[in-house]
């Protein structure tokens, strides 16, 4: 498992201490996210990424102000050690993924492959294979919601549930998909309103968060969610 924090407007270093600290310890599980953490920040024009396979509260560093969106991902390895390489977020094509869950990787690749989707990735995560399959697809709502329908049928069984931050580098736009088989709280991400856009895998201080409903697709930029039901839930 994995924590995500998403967030559109000026840098908040009360999020972020407090990203650090259920990174270090959550509060749904009590889990310690310590196989490395990313961060990208996006702006019209351009994007940086900085990685690191330590844990997050031994090597924090703040991201740089005057950027629009802020993807944080601290890991909890599953599919694929702990590399630079299977660090989140992970950038394919216009587009850059942050994943909590775990995907059957090699049920998933069988599939996409009977559909004719190259799954050769420079990583060895599932994250990965999802967003290279997302972006091959045609990098949009009807591709997203193909390679969804397919990765829920391969869901672990530890860990039934995927949530998805993707970002659209171009547009900075960006949708955090939920999709979950058990309604446990480690698994429901939640949303903070307000002129600073957030989305995040656990309620963080700070903020009034509200969680998002299973099968939704959450839809930001800048400061507004739209939210659509995306996924069937299935029985």
């Amino acid at each position: 498992m994995c924590r995500i924090l998403l967030l559109f407007g000026d840098p908040r270093p009360d999020l972020f201490r407090s990203f650090i600290e259920i990174s270090r310890r959550d509060r749904t599980a009590g889990l310690s996210h310590g196989s490395g953490w990313g961060v990208l920040y996006a702006r019209e024009g351009e994007y940086g990424l900085y990685k690191s396979t330590r844990p997050i509260w031994e090597s924090y560093i703040d991201p740089p102000s005057g950027y629009k969106l802020y993807l944080f991902h601290s890991r909890l390895a599953s599919v694929g050690g702990v590399s630079p390489a299977n660090t989140h977020p992970i950038v394919y094509g216009n587009f850059a993924i942050a994943h909590n869950g775990t995907i059957m990787k090699d049920k998933f690749s069988e599939e996409l492959r009977k559909r004719g989707i190259d799954v050769r990735t420079g990583g060895a995560t599932d994250s990965e294979l999802f967003l290279k399959a997302f972006v091959d697809m045609g990098g949009d709502l009807d591709a997203l919601r193909e390679v969804s329908e397919i990765a829920v049928h391969f869901l672990d069984p530890e860990e039934p549930m995927m949530n998805i931050a993707l970002v659209n580098l171009e547009r900075l736009e960006a949708y955090f998909l939920t999709y979950r088989l058990r309604e446990d709280p480690h698994f429901v991400p939640v949303v903070l309103d307000g002129p600073q856009t957030a989305v995040a895998s656990e309620p963080l201080d700070g903020g009034a968060w509200r969680p998002l409903g299973n099968g939704v697709l959450a839809i930001a930029s800048g400061g507004a969610v739209e939210e659509v039901k995306f996924l069937i839930e299935r029985g």
